[in-house]
């Protein structure tokens, strides 16, 4: 059994960070290093992000198809790019994600730490 913050930083971290990474870069422009230090991480974990080497590919895709997920993506980015803080986007994201079920099949068997 993992708890659920062991879920959120194994599965939803990967994804939540690879599509923000993708939109800073698509949509802002900007480079690795500028995303990394946008994020708080390094280039090289960008370049993992970006390449899809963290992210589960489906959780990719529910969060990819989930019109919601991706306007709140879009907010952190926008926010990322101006140096702003969006902790409150990602917690949105997340209450999101629990509240459709998209991640049902991994928070289910789950203790609250």
């Amino acid at each position: 059994m993992d708890f659920e913050s062991e879920i959120i930083t194994r599965d939803f971290l990967p994804a939540a960070r690879s599509l923000l990474a993708e939109t800073l870069s698509d949509e802002y422009g900007l480079y690795q290093k500028e995303i990394g230090e946008k994020m708080d991480i390094t280039q090289p974990a960008v370049s993992q992000y970006l390449n899809k080497k963290r992210a589960s590919k489906k959780t990719l895709r529910k969060f990819r198809d989930d019109h919601q997920i991706m306007l709140l993506i879009d907010e952190a980015a926008s926010k990322a790019a101006k140096d702003e803080t969006y902790i409150h986007e990602f917690r949105q994201i997340l209450e999101t994600v629990r509240s459709k079920g998209l991640m049902g099949e991994k928070f289910r068997d789950t203790e609250k730490l």
